[in-house]
């Protein structure tokens, strides 16, 4: 009875008892900071290492776009190479371009886009379009400027609006040097079929850029009451490269970026589908006998381009990029 008596304090809540807990709880929570030592460090690398692949997963998704968007729009632009920068939400892709004027090419604006982590263009803040003359030295020119290399930007006009003038930079030519590197827009006077489109232009001269006739009935009202004109860096300006540019170039490059846009795009599936809209036939399907052209991009030297002269289905000509030729050794 007297051992059992002894036992009765360790038994019911002694300090024996009470040290033995205090030990175990310390153990279990010693335990407990250990795993969270080890554990928490290769959470947060699994989530760095998910979050940094999203990212440049969104990236890659992103600059598809870009090239899918430039392959049905952005006259006679090319993307050279493109680059991703991340961030901690999302990145920047940097896609830098240049135009072919003549057998040469020429550096452009760069194609610069930030995204979040759904892959969501967000835009760059304090991005504007191309510069106009001030209106007391402008007069009535409608001469446009890329803000990044100082060039005339392209002009565009609808065959189905009646504008109150024209612009003929083709006549314009002679002033320049015969091997002066010149980049033109032709506005046609009517829809022409793409083989039709070829056998208009003199022996020789090939299209470096299709314009295309991609306008719904109620855009084309609009463009008719405000006859406006259509800018080479335009949000609305559809077309392709030409031919010689593929596999970036081409009708069915094009239409193959119109639909990559609109099944798998998240920033630009309104230009895909307006595109679609308007030129797909009957049967809900765009093919290339669908397309029509309503003018096109060429170039070459001043002395190569004059013999587009006197062409009656030519209603208009703009200049674009006009540089001095440079002859590089061989």
């Amino acid at each position: 009875m007297e051992q059992n008596h002894e036992q009765d304090p360790f038994i019911f809540g002694g300090k024996g008892a009470q040290q033995i807990i205090k030990k175990a709880r310390l153990r279990s929570t010693l335990k407990t900071i250990g795993i969270i030592v080890i554990v928490t460090p290769v959470i947060l690398a699994v989530i760095w290492y998910g979050l940094y692949h999203l990212r440049l997963n969104q990236g890659d998704k992103v600059q598809s776009e870009i090239l899918w968007k430039n392959e049905i729009s952005a006259p006679n632009v090319h993307i050279s190479n493109q680059s991703v920068k991340l961030d901690s939400f999302g990145g920047e892709t940097y896609n830098q371009t240049y135009k072919w004027l003549g057998n040469k090419p020429y550096i452009w604006q760069p194609i610069e886009e930030s995204y979040n982590l759904l892959g969501h263009s967000t835009g760059r803040y304090g991005a504007f379009g191309a510069i106009s003359l001030p209106e007391q030295l402008s007069a009535a020119s409608t001469h446009r400027y890329n803000p990044a290399t100082g060039d005339r930007e392209m002009i565009f006009y609808h065959p189905e609006i009646d504008y109150d003038s024209y612009e003929d930079s083709i006549s314009q030519l002679k002033q320049l040097g015969d091997d002066t590197l010149v980049e033109m827009a032709l506005s046609f006077d009517q829809a022409y079929t793409l083989d039709k489109t070829q056998k208009l232009l003199p022996a020789g001269m090939q299209p470096v850029w299709l314009w295309t006739d991609a306008y719904t009935p109620s855009y084309k009202k609009y463009l008719k009451e405000t006859r406006q004109t259509i800018a080479a860096d335009s949000m609305i300006i559809y077309g392709f490269h030409g031919e010689q540019f593929a596999p970036y170039g081409g009708v069915n490059s094009f239409i193959n970026s119109v639909e990559q846009l609109r099944k798998h795009g998240k920033n630009f599936t309104w230009e895909a589908d307006q595109v679609h809209q308007s030129l797909a036939g009957d049967n809900n399907i765009l093919e290339p006998d669908d397309i029509t052209i309503i003018g096109v991009v060429v170039t070459g030297t001043a002395k190569q381009l004059e013999a587009l002269q006197n062409q009656a289905y030519i209603k208009a000509s703009t200049f674009g990029v006009v540089s001095d030729s440079i002859t590089l050794p061989n």
